[in-house]
């Protein structure tokens, strides 16, 4: 009988190995994604690569750009509806800057 209680802690011990190691390493790799750009992205681009984006707030973020022209900084989507400093904290990495133009800019 007690070998078969040594197995069963072993195999209780193996299992919760397992599950540890399965188990993500950080909250930044549960948050995967990939970067993009939010002067050229869509709402649809926006909601695939960053983690947890709603199909508002990529909208809202599209919106902005079409009536204030290319974002200059990263900071300026604080003035999007719904967005705030802690999401733009989370969601950072993911936004690159790239083809600043102003509102009427072609490229």
């Amino acid at each position: 009988m007690k070998k078969r209680g040594v197995v069963g802690i072993g195999f209780a011990v193996a299992l919760f190995i397992s599950v540890l190691c399965a188990a993500p390493a950080s909250a930044a790799e549960v948050l995967k994604g990939k970067s993009v750009n939010i002067n050229k992205a869509t709402a649809e681009e926006l909601m695939k690569n960053v983690p947890l984006m709603t199909p508002e707030l990529a909208k809202n973020i599209v919106k902005y750009r079409k009536d204030n022209g290319d974002y200059q900084q990263k900071e300026e989507l604080l003035q999007v509806k719904g967005m705030n400093r802690d999401l733009l904290k989370k969601w950072n990495n993911f936004f690159i800057l790239e083809g600043i133009g102003g509102k009427d800019c072609t490229c």
